[in-house]
């Protein structure tokens, strides 16, 4: 699986922007991974969706912050949710993991903000997409 690193994802607590790097990547139609890692926090928040396209997407989050252990949670995110593909869906739904993740290890005594561009949105739907194309030639 092929991973694409994604861009214009903005984090700040409190309106310090904080190093971070997401990246994403697809098997098949129905499954999204997508890994957000802010490398001066140690915090790390791995994703993965799995739906059949149309109802209920499944999403498993695996959290690793400083001094804990690893926490996982799932959840289902019922029915139609924000987000125009399945890839954006599950972006949203990331982010959205990712600021909670970030209040709670702050013990909501930050504000923190996750800001994402339409055209990351666009990128992720890209990367979806790719997978399904061959690779381009060597030369």
């Amino acid at each position: 699986m092929a991973r694409t690193l994604l861009s214009a994802i903005d984090i700040a607590i409190d309106n310090i922007p904080q190093a971070s790097e997401t990246t994403i990547g697809a098997v098949g139609a129905y499954a999204v991974i997508l890994t957000t890692a802010l490398p001066e926090l140690g915090i790390t928040l791995t994703s993965s969706y799995l739906a059949a396209m149309i109802g209920d997407i499944a999403a498993s989050h695996l959290t690793s912050v400083p001094g804990g252990p690893p926490i996982i949670d799932q959840h289902v995110l019922p029915g139609r949710q924000p987000g125009q593909t399945h890839a954006q869906t599950c972006l949203l739904d990331h982010v959205a993991e990712v600021r909670n993740v970030l209040d709670a290890f702050h013990r909501s005594s930050a504000l923190v903000t996750v800001a994402i561009a339409n055209a990351t949105l666009a990128e992720a739907d890209r990367t979806w997409s790719a997978q399904d194309q061959p690779p381009p030639p060597t030369p």
